[in-house]
């Protein structure tokens, strides 16, 4: 089915007929869109974008070549049906969007266009995973070993609190790459850290290295954090240190 192209607005239908009869004279098929509307309440001619005076595809330049002969355009107005039209043969190509007529088009891929960047600068403002577990210092709730629950017990371990709770046991990674952990009615243990894409892997701790040596999922939930190895889970709550991260 032919589509048919906007190539001039006017405010009442009397103003088109000049135009439109010049068309038809020339085996240019026209279409007034609005028109009915507009005769019922002209005063509904702003609200609905005027009388559109449309011809079909195929037709659109012979149709502004014939009206620019009889000074019918300005040149703003020559240049706009031409400009629509070449839109709407690039959008026509998009799928889905392709069902839709083109001021409802171009309308979509302008707020995708606008949103996209937003989306963009809002994922790359948000902190690494490195900078939420080095920025925190981690409440650590519980550890699960061999799917057992045991409770840490740090030797002269300085205890701190979260929003009120006091915080038992905590675990820290400092930039340095030395990760520190709870003892078991031990001094606190202390390993090295580092991320290999996106996993946790812990190594070289001085004691207890069968719970705490491995790899870990990283799983960060609403202000705390799971991870979990092949034997080990340690379940954290954040302690924020410099600022709020998003989680």
């Amino acid at each position: 089915m032919d589509k048919w192209i906007t190539i001039k607005t006017f405010n009442l239908p009397g103003d088109v007929a000049v135009l439109r009869g010049r068309l038809e004279a020339e085996g240019i098929e026209c279409f007034l869109a609005n028109e009915l509307t507009i005769q019922v309440n002209p005063l509904f001619s702003n609200a609905v974008d005027g009388v559109q005076l449309q011809v079909r595809e195929n037709d659109v330049v012979r149709a502004v070549s014939i009206l620019k002969e009889g000074g019918y355009f300005t040149e703003q107005e020559i240049k706009a049906p031409k400009v629509l039209l070449q839109l709407d043969k690039l959008t026509s190509a998009i799928p889905f969007l392709n069902r839709l007529n083109l001021f409802p088009r171009l309308l979509i891929l302008v707020s995708i266009i606008v949103s996209v960047p937003i989306a963009i600068l809002g994922y790359s403002s948000l902190p690494t995973t490195y900078e939420k577990l080095t920025l925190n210092r981690w409440c650590l709730d519980y550890v699960v070993y061999n799917n057992r629950n045991y409770i840490p017990q740090t030797e002269n371990y300085v205890r701190f609190s979260i929003n009120g709770s006091e915080c038992a046991e905590s675990i820290t990674f400092s930039e340095n790459g030395e990760v520190t952990l709870p003892g078991f009615k031990s001094p606190i243990v202390v390993g090295q850290w580092q991320l290999e894409n996106n996993i946790l892997q812990v190594s070289r701790v001085d004691s207890f290295g069968f719970v705490y040596n491995g790899s870990y999922q990283i799983e960060f939930t609403n202000g705390g954090l799971v991870l979990k190895s092949e034997k080990t889970t340690l379940k954290c709550n954040a302690e924020y240190i410099q600022f709020n991260l998003p989680f």
